[in-house]
């Protein structure tokens, strides 16, 4: 590293220590995390009205906020949820929950959770989401057969709030790169020899594990676990764990719901872990690496693990067997053919 570029660095490292003392010198108002407002607006077409809110509606750069999409739809009509984007606007989406919907005096409620954030200071806003829904009620039906429709929320204004001050501006922060100079070039002129040394030291070291590991032929390749073989593993260990007889059934359901997901992943190259149950059963659907039953299969075990995880629903000891049942024969009903066998012949060899 030269010595211009050791000094711009000191420089921004500078800048942002300058920018952090000055919010922690402001006045009581600005040490307040954030505006404990809340902002929600709510539209209805026939059957099916659409909230969306946020908490709070001033936030500072960084600072998470909920996002919210609840639905509240007639029985007999079925709605399908927006699916976020990790870019969601100016904002990026952090983390999930998107349980099953529930039963209300209404009819049924789909609520689901985000907590997202930004680092656009400003006026900004939560971009407007669509919500579809297929009216199925006898009462409502047409001769061309169930009527279908959308509802578009409108944007949610959000402040986001800079870390400077007020009466803080570019210029104040421009001002301090003369005194940064003048102390790299002052107190830190005496530190270049050593760091010198050190960087010419770990230099030395990593070419000599390189030209090591060469002489070596590489590091020994780790043999590669097939999906089924660790699949089998972790349901094994799970079992053993005993958690459903020792009453922690959510814990259970949690780490059963993983191994299949990573299963998922592994197996199929479908990115399960990261994604809602929703967003990966609407991939699982349209895709055909699985076929029709499986695809049943894994839609009601899923939903059915989001019950416990998020609905709070208490299955018995018997219900969370069945549960552990179904992953196993998942498992083994997707083992891939061996090389020239029949894949009918291996199903029902499964089975």
């Amino acid at each position: 590293m030269s010595r211009l570029e050791f000094s711009r660095t000191m420089a921004a490292g500078g800048l942002v220590l300058v920018a952090l003392m000055h919010a922690g010198c402001a006045g009581e108002s600005d040490r307040t995390p954030a505006l404990h407002g809340r902002i929600e607006v709510s539209s209805t077409r026939g059957p099916v009205t659409l909230t969306v809110s946020a908490f709070p509606a001033t936030v500072t750069v960084g600072e998470p906020l909920q996002f919210t999409i609840e639905v509240v739809a007639a029985v007999g009509v079925d709605v399908v949820m927006p699916v976020l984007d990790k870019d969601f606007g100016t904002f990026e989406v952090r983390a999930a929950q998107t349980p099953p919907d529930v039963p209300v005096p209404e009819g049924r409620r789909w609520r689901h959770t985000f907590m997202v954030d930004s680092f656009a200071a400003g006026k900004n806003e939560l971009p407007a989401v669509t919500v579809t829904f297929v009216d199925g009620r006898p009462e409502s039906a047409t001769p061309a057969g169930p009527i279908e429709g959308e509802l578009t929320s409108d944007p949610l204004p959000v402040t986001v709030r800079s870390v400077l001050t007020a009466d803080q501006g570019e210029s104040e922060l421009r001002d301090i790169r003369t005194e940064v100079r003048d102390f790299v070039r002052g107190p830190m002129a005496g530190l270049w020899p050593a760091a010198l040394a050190v960087l010419i030291g770990l230099t030395v070291a990593v070419l000599a594990v390189l030209i090591s590991r060469r002489r070596r032929g590489g590091d020994p390749v780790q043999p590669v676990i097939p999906a089924d073989e660790w699949a089998r593993a972790r349901l094994d260990e799970l079992q053993r764990a005993g958690l459903v007889e020792h009453g922690m059934v959510h814990e259970f359901y949690v780490r059963l719901s993983d191994i299949v997901r990573q299963y998922l992943e592994r197996r199929f190259d479908l990115m399960a872990p990261e994604r809602t149950t929703e967003e990966f059963l609407r991939e699982a659907r349209a895709g055909t690496v699985l076929g029709d039953e499986h695809k049943d299969l894994l839609t009601g075990f899923l939903r059915a693990a989001d019950l416990v995880k998020f609905a709070l629903h208490e299955p018995s000891v018997s219900e969370s067997g069945l549960a552990l049942t179904a992953a196993r024969r998942f498992v083994e009903e997707t083992v891939p053919a061996p090389p020239g066998a029949d894949p009918e012949q291996v199903m029902e060899d499964a089975a």
